[in-house]
């Protein structure tokens, strides 16, 4: 038994550098992109992955203390899942509507080469 919770010891934590590592990526990203259309594109793309690699070593983790308390976990996993995108694609909709500059180098544009197809 003890091998076991040492076992789930030791994937938390690289599970958790692993999210940590997403997280940084997204990071440099963020800092590295001309405008906010881009900026949120890669926090999104980083996001996601790195919330659930890293709550995935949290949820290992929490099973050797509370297995039980442990399925609110998979609950904030499965939330997140489905908020995260949502939430970014909504502020991108709104910098859109608002007409917020893109970089001038941007060469696909999906919203506009749709309004004109109509």
């Amino acid at each position: 038994m003890i091998y076991v919770i040492k076992t789930l010891r030791v994937l938390a934590g690289i599970f958790i550098a692993g999210g940590i590592f997403f997280f940084i990526a997204a990071t440099v990203g963020v800092i590295r992109m001309p405008d906010p259309y881009n900026r949120a594109h890669t926090a999104s793309k980083g996001d996601s992955p790195g919330f659930l690699v890293s709550m995935l070593g949290v949820w290992f983790y929490w099973l050797t203390i509370n297995p039980v308390e442990s399925l609110k976990i998979l609950v904030i996993i499965i939330f997140m899942l489905f908020a995260n995108p949502i939430a970014v694609h909504s502020i991108l909709r709104f910098c859109y509507k608002t007409k917020t500059p893109w970089v001038e180098e941007t060469t696909f544009h999906l919203l506009k080469d749709q309004k004109e197809k109509k």
